[in-house]
This record gives C-alpha cells, sequence and structure tokens, in this order.
C-alpha cells in the first residue's frame, strides 16, 4: 500500500515537530545548566571572602603576639619550640610569615632541625625588623607625597 501524499506530508511533519521538539529540548537543558553554574560562581564568591595579603601591620602584630607566647624563659633556652608550635598550631603562622616576608628563617621551618626559645626569639625578631623598615617607608613616602608642593605652572613672562 502506498502512503497518500496527505499522510506523507502529517509523517514528516510529525518527524520536524519532534525534531524541533528535541532541540528545543537540548537548548533549554543547556541554558538552566548554564544559569545555575553562573548563579552557582556568583554564590561562592559572596560566599568566600577574599584571601587577604596581610599587611606589614598585621605581621607585625602576629611576631608581637609570637613573641610574648613564646619568650625565652627559664627552661626553655635549650627545650625545641618545634613541638610547642606544633600542638598549638602555631607552626602554620610562621610558615606564613615566612612565605609573605622576604626574610630568611628556613633554619626554623626546616623540620630536620630542632630549634629552641632563643633561635625562634631572633628570627622573630629579623623578621619583626624588617616589616617595621617597610611599615616606616611606606608611611615616609605617603607623608612626602601628602606635603609635596604641587607643581608650579609655568607661565610666561611679559
Amino acid at each position: 500500500m502506498s502512503a497518500s501524499p496527505q499522510q506523507t506530508f502529517l509523517q514528516g511533519l510529525g518527524l520536524g515537530i519532534g525534531a524541533a521538539a528535541l532541540l528545543f529540548y537540548f537548548w533549554h537543558t543547556e541554558t538552566v545548566y548554564q544559569l545555575q553554574q553562573h548563579w552557582l560562581s556568583e554564590q561562592k564568591a559572596l560566599l568566600t571572602p577574599a584571601k587577604q595579603v596581610p599587611t606589614a601591620a598585621d605581621n607585625i602584630e602576629t611576631i608581637d603576639l609570637l613573641m610574648r607566647t613564646y619568650a625565652v624563659t627559664p627552661g626553655t633556652e635549650d627545650a625545641d619550640m618545634r613541638e610547642a608550635l606544633i600542638r598549638s598550631r602555631h607552626l602554620t603562622l610562621l610558615q606564613q610569615l615566612q612565605q609573605t616576608t622576604q626574610v630568611d628563617i628556613s633554619d626554623l621551618v626546616d623540620p630536620a632541625r630542632p630549634f629552641n626559645a632563643a633561635q625562634l626569639y631572633a628570627a622573630l625578631l629579623r623578621i619583626k625588623q624588617q616589616q617595621e623598615k617597610l611599615q616606616a617607608r611606606k608611611l615616609l613616602d605617603a607623608r612626602l607625597q601628602a606635603s609635596a608642593p604641587p607643581p608650579a605652572a609655568v607661565s610666561p613672562q611679559p
């Protein structure tokens, strides 16, 4: 039996509508997925605060706290401070200080070498002096810029 032209037309129309519906479904699904991903990235950005690079003042404050906490006292001169820093989870602060400053304290962060309270105090003092120097330079530069007179405009003399 041969199909009439009307049946062929209706079959073609049905296949065309089905294909269009399938393409529309894929397009819609992809668009919704992209919108969800965009919304999720916005929510993550709102929830996770931007990681701030500690300033010299922040580093100095951390160093002062570490110096007060692990001050040289009788009996701690020769004690290994690494264990105390690990127990209190302050070794990570010391490692962060090393990463954010240019002072070499690798002798303290090296896990193969123990260090005592006096070595820790000396390393913290080196870092603190370097950070105070950086902070002082920034303050002096800011004051210099604030006190610098504006350049005089050159006017022609008659």
